[in-house]
């Protein structure tokens, strides 16, 4: 069998499919939204906890520590405690965790807690040396305070501290005051009043995005639903006038071999047979052309009765597709093509169901030989394995593949192009609860694929 093409080409997509298509594309976008929405909230809660922490900082640096830090240096135990307890009142409401005033030299001058004073870190930190240098800068820090990065000498060997919370809001900003070396002040902010702005805001934010779009949603669907009922009605409706229009062609073909078989072949044999009876009594000198018009008259009946045999659809009432697929498989070696049968054996299908198969075949045939410039064609027919979502449900697959030049798939639907009997086919295989599917591409051949349940027939209470 030839290799699959890469331009791969479904006839049609049933009505059911293209409504779960739809629902399920609405919600995945609304899980889209709401995902963005929640990554937004978070970007812009971020970005306000940063900007509210640089100011906090900047003014609590003014305000509060400016005018403490002097008497604390110099040993002025009231400044030292008035310091504190400025900074207690700064931290009561757990926002502010942890302040600490630097050296350039990386020494811990100042800090809330008293067991960090006179901790020296090496190398500095770098956004100490930023502030140092007279820039503010801030971040989110998932490691401890530097200044923590010592032990206190009270802290027991072997045991961890608590250190509070496992995220922070890391604010530096500088710290000049007369008459002292630059210094960098450094705040440490709780992260969780940064995760609830982004849940407050994600909050606020959903219902207004997603509440219109679950309105449009409850409105498209029975829209969607109504309209999809509409299309199974037409489809429906469509597949029975197809069957009746394949009937009637059937039909035909079965009127006009008839009229074929008791008319022109009826005459040219009663001619044959009137040839022959005179032949002998016939100029010798003109025999030789009798015998060549006897010979002509017979090749002319023996392709008359040719195709009133094409032309005459076969008998699937019995099951016989087998024999009519070997059949078709005959006619097509005449044309000079080998053919590959692979026909397995199959569950009893319904009669539809087997002139649906055969039809397909047909045209596939027919294509071939017009279309396809192939060698080789190869045709195969048996079960498939049972669905792992419907274990109860059995199929058959028919494959129709050649190892000709091919076609564009975006030509197949035209009807310019000589295709409407695989289009309507495929009509016929989807109303019959299966599915057409043609791969096919330039210069690697064509397959047409089709597969049925095996149970449709008893579904639609059909005989099979």
């Amino acid at each position: 069998m030839s290799k699959r093409a890469s331009g791969v080409r479904v006839i049609r997509i049933g009505a059911r499919r293209e409504l779960t298509l739809l629902v399920g594309l609405g919600l995945a976008v609304m899980l889209a939204i709401g995902l963005g929405a929640a990554f937004a909230s978070q970007r812009v809660a971020q970005t306000q906890a940063l900007d509210d922490a640089e100011r906090m900082t900047v003014r609590l640096a003014n305000l509060v520590i400016k005018p403490g830090l002097p008497g604390y240096l110099e040993y002025d135990e009231a400044k030292a405690d008035e310091l504190r307890r400025a900074l207690a009142n700064r931290m009561s409401d757990g926002y502010l965790t942890e302040v600490t005033v630097w050296g350039a030299d990386g020494m811990v001058l100042f800090s809330n807690k008293a067991e960090d004073v006179g901790n020296l870190v090496e190398p500095v930190p770098i956004e100490v040396q930023d502030a140092i240098a007279g820039r503010t800068t801030s971040d989110f820090e998932d490691d401890p305070p530097e200044a923590d990065a010592l032990p206190s000498a009270g802290a027991p060997a072997g045991v961890e501290e608590d250190r509070g919370p496992s995220r922070y809001v890391e604010v530096y900003t500088p710290l000049v005051m007369p008459g002292y070396p630059p210094m960098a002040f450094e705040a440490y902010y709780d992260y969780h009043r940064v995760e609830d702005v982004a849940d407050r805001l994600l909050r606020q934010t959903l219902p207004l995005v997603l509440g219109p779009l679950l309105v449009l949603q409850a409105i498209q669907i029975p829209i969607a639903v109504s309209l999809a009922r509409r299309l199974r009605r037409h489809q429906d409706e469509r597949a029975r006038l197809l069957e009746r229009a394949l009937s009637s062609s059937d039909a035909e073909r079965v009127r006009f071999a008839a009229d074929l078989h008791d008319g022109p072949i009826q005459d040219l044999a009663g001619i044959g047979y009137a040839l022959g009876a005179v032949a002998p009594s016939v100029d010798p000198k003109h025999a030789p052309l009798m015998a060549r018009v006897q010979e002509a008259l017979q090749r002319s009946v023996q392709s008359l009765r040719t195709l009133m045999t094409d032309l005459y659809p076969p008998d699937l009432r019995d099951g016989n597709l087998v024999e009519a697929l070997g059949a078709l498989a005959s006619n097509v070696r005449a044309e000079g093509l080998a053919v590959d049968l692979q026909l397995a054996d199959v569950p009893e299908l319904a009669e539809d169901q087997v002139t649906t198969l055969y039809r397909v075949v047909r045209e596939s045939l027919a294509n071939v030989v017009k279309h396809a410039q192939a060698s080789t064609v190869t045709i195969s027919l048996g079960p498939v394995a049972p669905d792992a979502t419907d274990p109860q449900t059995a199929r058959v697959r028919l494959v129709v593949a050649d190892d000709g030049v091919g076609v564009d798939p975006s030509r197949l639907d035209k009807r310019a192009e000589g295709h409407l009997g695989l289009r309507l086919l495929a009509d016929r295989v989807e109303s019959l609860g299966g599915r057409l599917v043609v791969a096919t591409g330039p210069d690697r051949g064509t397959s047409v694929e089709v597969e049925l349940p095996v149970d449709s027939a008893a579904r639609r209470g059909l005989p099979g």
